[in-house]
């Protein structure tokens, strides 16, 4: 990528944060395969960590860490059992004060979801993320709302189930990943 265009990507970053400030947004929830990184590993990855540490898409190397510093608290949400290696990833892709600010629900079970919300598509994963940072007052985090959450998800079926939640949700579109950014900036 050409310092021309990551200085772009970073501007327009910037302003999607914003928006998302500007919104109220205050937890972002993102997919991992074909969306934070740009392939789908089935959770089968059997390469290394750096390897598939070179499928992170730079948009959200800029999103989550400009998210991260306008107080959007951010989780990983997968259906992927392999959070081991997601976790390594993102211990790669960020500093650790960012990463270890970063849950990731999985389909590995390590985690519960204990309300009585929907729990079809990737509803119970925020869910679970919302009642562990509601437990922990001190990561700085108001109340987080179905109106104050944001899903990005490359599978509109998800999407459809969180917006049938109340909840906001942007599809990712794998093949023109810029494109959220201008979503994001049409939310309302």
């Amino acid at each position: 990528m050409s310092a021309a265009s990551t200085d772009c990507l970073e501007r327009k970053c910037a302003a999607a944060v914003q928006k998302l400030v500007d919104l109220k947004i205050n937890f972002l929830a993102i997919d991992f395969d074909q969306t934070m990184i740009d392939i789908h590993t089935g959770g089968r990855w059997k390469g290394t960590t750096a390897e598939l540490n070179e499928h992170m898409r730079p948009l959200f190397l800029h999103l989550v860490t400009l998210a991260t510093a306008n107080s959007i608290r951010v989780a990983i949400v997968t259906f992927s059992c392999q959070t081991d290696k997601i976790r390594e990833v993102l211990e790669l892709s960020y500093n650790s004060t960012i990463a270890d600010l970063i849950p990731i629900r999985g389909c590995d079970k390590t985690w519960s979801y204990e309300g009585c919300g929907m729990k079809c598509g990737k509803q119970q994963h925020m869910a679970s993320v919302v009642e562990e940072l509601q437990r922990k007052p001190m990561l700085g985090v108001g109340e987080v709302t179905k109106r104050s959450t944001l899903l990005i998800d490359d599978d509109p079926k998800n999407i459809r189930m969180c917006l049938k939640d109340g909840v906001r949700g942007v599809w990712f579109n794998p093949r023109d990943g810029e494109r959220l950014l201008d979503d994001i900036l049409r939310l309302k």
